[in-house]
């Protein structure tokens, strides 16, 4: 027995022996690099709020203008975090007119705040979350998120692959307008 012991002794002292004998190897100078973006850092989006990266971007004077109205631009300004999926000027072009106005006219606030609210999910879903979460709840109504043939969608309307993150938000811009189902009365053509 005390020669395993002995053996096993002098193994660990001459492997620590060889570790201190080992040539010193010189230190490379490290290559200056751009450092990638870690967990928790911000981009310079980030110092935006959602108000302000909706304002920044230009394609969303129709949704602005909507958000005045409603009176809700302190809730993207101030509030969140939010997921908005954003409708181009475009998304609010392909609405029929009567549409487009029964929503856009200052006559029906109440419908206007819960189409705006129908866009909005509490917390921040990135587009690679869509398929997991499935049917989040929206601030008034629930969405169907999905991903088909590497294109994401909200309520099959296609929804852009370019997000933007915001101090209080994400935002995922949207080709088309979100209606939620009203049993309420709200809804001007109901």
């Amino acid at each position: 027995m005390k020669t395993l012991y002995r053996s096993m002794w002098m193994a660990a002292c001459l492997a620590l022996a060889g570790g201190s004998m080992a040539p010193m190897v010189q230190a490379q100078p490290e290559k200056q690099e751009t450092p990638q973006q870690q967990p928790g850092d911000r981009t310079e989006h980030e110092n935006r709020t959602l108000l302000e990266t909706l304002k920044a971007n230009g394609d969303f004077t129709t949704l602005l203008k909507a958000v005045d109205e409603a009176g809700m631009s302190d809730m993207l300004s101030d509030g969140g975090p939010y997921t908005i999926f954003a409708p181009t000027d475009e998304a609010f072009a392909r609405l029929p007119e009567s549409e487009r106005q029964a929503l856009l006219g200052g006559e029906h606030e109440e419908w206007l705040r819960k189409v705006l609210k129908y866009h909005l999910l509490p917390g921040i879903v990135p587009a690679s979350e869509f398929k997991a979460l499935g049917r989040p709840q929206a601030l008034t109504g629930q969405l169907s998120l999905d991903v088909q043939d590497g294109r994401y969608q909200v309520n099959d309307i296609p929804v852009e692959r370019e997000e933007t993150r915001a101090h209080n938000g994400i935002v995922h811009p949207i080709e088309g307008v979100l209606i939620p189902w009203d049993a309420t009365g709200l809804r001007p053509d109901s």
